[in-house]
């Protein structure tokens, strides 16, 4: 009877096994939430035991109705559109910019060691201390607000290309010469494999840095965008709309991270094996 039965015990244990892991992803998945689920139920418990005014705290459900009323008239698809429209224009701009120039940079050692302080100089000064002179050149425009941007995402683009270039070995361009590989071969078969995974890294750097800056401009240019949404609601004391749309403007940079640049970075970083997870 022991014969007989001992075969089966690993068969009755698979099931087992892939039920646990099926379990397991559902609860990572569900830990993501947990976060905000607590930050919600904190915000609710201080307004409702605190009994705020509205012109200083309103409760999560009347946030709600305002980003429904909001979206339900295109008054927030349009301020939406208008940020992930140059947040993108931006980001096009910028990668075919700053590529090529960081691989121009990366490529010769003497302009990567005498930009390499430059470019850091650059890095320190973020988009937002350019407004000012920004406004005064081209007005309260969206070129105003595109310049910004692009200028915060090209810089950390071009300094991980160069970055990344220079990580490259000599040896594996060395080797491909001695085949008679010509420059533009040595670019797409050694330079911009090994490269890729800083581009990626300089590209979601610069995506994070982009968006604040984004922000930050609309606020002061008022022609659109979230920026514009939660600055213009502090005229009027709009609590709901200022917090729904910060709500708004960390949401957004979530999707666009998790949806873009994670897959992108999952395709090129984790395919030279040097990404963690």
């Amino acid at each position: 009877m022991t014969l007989a039965t001992s075969p089966r015990a690993p068969a009755r244990s698979l099931p087992l096994a892939a039920g646990s892991s099926v379990a397991v992803r559902r609860l990572s998945g569900v830990k993501i939430f947990i976060p905000f689920i607590a930050l919600v139920a904190v915000w609710w418990a201080v307004q409702a035991v605190g009994q705020y005014p509205e012109r200083v705290l309103v409760s999560p459900a009347r946030v709600w109705d305002t980003l429904v009323l909001l979206f339900s008239h295109g008054i927030l698809a349009e301020y939406i559109s208008t940020s992930m429209s140059m947040i993108g224009i931006a980001a096009v701009i910028s990668l075919a910019i700053g590529v090529p120039v960081g691989f121009l940079v990366g490529s010769n050692r003497y302009a990567a060691r005498g930009l390499e302080s430059f470019l850091r100089f650059l890095q320190g000064v973020s988009g937002i201390a350019w407004l000012p002179l920004v406004i005064i050149w081209f007005g309260f425009t969206h070129t105003t607000t595109l310049v910004v941007v692009i200028y915060t995402l090209i810089v950390p683009i071009i300094f991980n290309t160069m970055v990344g270039v220079r990580a490259v070995p000599e040896y594996y361009a060395l080797a491909l010469r001695s085949l008679g590989a010509s420059r533009v071969r040595l670019i797409t078969d050694v330079y911009l494999p090994g490269a890729l995974p800083s581009i990626v890294v300089g590209l979601r750097l610069g995506m994070g840095y982009g968006w604040r800056a984004l922000i930050a401009a609309e606020m002061l240019v008022r022609q659109g965008g979230l920026g514009d949404l939660i600055f213009g609601a502090r005229t009027s004391g709009q609590i709901d709309r200022i917090i729904g749309g910060m709500i708004l403007i960390g949401t957004l940079y979530i999707i666009v991270d998790r949806l873009l640049v994670q897959p992108l970075e999952n395709l090129t970083v984790a395919r030279w094996g040097v990404l963690r997870k």
